[in-house]
This record gives structure tokens, sequence and C-alpha cells, in this order.
């Protein structure tokens, strides 16, 4: 699109030669529906609108209240879950533009799907004054302790 004014009846033509799918499928739909109205501005605000559902605050609150560390019935690491937390807490904002997701309850929802075998061992061990970010160093050093054997999750007999 380099040399090409996005305000131009050019810059739309451009995109639809670019586009796939079901991208494509609303383009046409919009050149249609539009006519001589379509531009790109209006074009990228359907799409937007259609295409990326993953911006509605609600489906963000719904991915909120599932997050688990698990995904397709896989354990997905705690660097990805904290990640993924990170994330949802970065795109939940209210409409003054505040986060909505305290680090508080980030740190608590972290907590609360921590593995028995992890949990066990690493919440007596946590302060209240841990951060975010420590909790998930410890958690993934526990986690690494894990897979190279050095620590067992096996519950050891009560004499």
């Amino acid at each position: 699109m380099k040399g090409i004014r996005l305000e131009s009846k050019e810059a739309l033509d451009f995109i639809g030669f670019k586009l796939q799918g079901s991208a494509l499928t609303t383009y046409n739909y919009h050149l249609i529906k539009e006519k001589d109205k379509a531009s790109f501005f209006s074009f990228t605000l359907l799409l937007r609108e259609f295409l990326i559902p993953s911006t509605s605050k609600d489906v963000l609150w719904k991915e909120w209240e599932a997050a688990t560390p698990h995904k397709d019935g896989q354990h997905m690491g705690i660097k990805t879950f904290a990640n993924w937390l990170e994330e949802l807490q970065i795109k939940l904002i209210d409409k003054d533009g505040n986060q909505c997701i305290s680090e508080e309850v980030k740190r608590r929802k972290f907590l609360n799907h921590l593995t028995d075998y992890m949990e066990t061992t690493l919440v007596p061990q946590i302060l209240d004054l841990c951060t975010f970010n420590d909790l998930v160093k410890k958690a993934e050093s526990y986690e690494a302790a894990r897979k190279h054997g050095r620590i067992s999750t096996t519950p050891k007999p009560v004499r």
C-alpha cells in the first residue's frame, strides 16, 4: 500500500486483492451494501465489528471467568498461563480507561488455579506481600524442578 492514499478508492480496491476467507466475503458484502459510499475506513470499521470479536468486553470477561492453566485437556504451563492473565488484565478496562482487574484479583486467580501438588507446597511459602511476578517465578521454578524429577508429586506417608 506504499504510495496509496488511504482515503482514495484505490486503497479499498487494493485491500480487496489481499483478503481471503471470511474477510473477503465481508469485503464483497460491504461493496454491495455501500455501493458508491464504500471507503477503506468504513470497511475497516465493518471488519472490526464482524471479524474481531476478541475485542468485545463480553468475550473478554467470559475468557477471564473460564481462564485455567489447561487448554484442550493439556497443561499449558505456568508462564503461558501467567502471560494470558496479564494480557486479559490489560485488555479489560472500564469506560474511563482504567484496569478492571486489580493485581490482587489477578494474583488470586493464579493461586486458585495452581495444581494440587504445587498448591500444597507453594501456598504456605507465599507471603501476602509477594507480587504477581514473584509468585509466577516461584511457581515456574517449582514446575521446572518437578519436570526434572527433583520434586515428587506423591504425598509423603504419615508416620
